[in-house]
């Protein structure tokens, strides 16, 4: 399967570039590759909670929750109130 590239650009305060910068050269990195780490972890996390919200959307919709009062009630009940 061949990768395809586009080149971006953007900008960023001085501060973060010279972060990234010093990072990529202690991993013997380029600026780039951490840049792409980020992008990747940046979607996977987002991609993740919107999953999950989802999740909870459609779980809502099934009315398949536990009221906020239930919750409350079984907290105290297990003994577990704030004092």
């Amino acid at each position: 399967m061949a990768t395809s590239e586009k080149t971006i650009s953007f900008r960023a305060d001085t501060e973060k570039i010279d972060a990234l910068d010093s990072l990529a050269a202690a991993q013997d990195r380029p600026r780039s590759y951490l840049i792409n780490e980020a992008i990747t972890n940046y979607i996977e996390l987002h991609a993740y909670q919107d999953k999950l919200v989802r999740n909870g959307l459609q779980q809502m919709q099934e009315e398949r929750f536990t009221s906020h009062e239930e919750v409350i009630r079984r907290v105290k009940k297990a003994g577990r109130t704030d004092k």
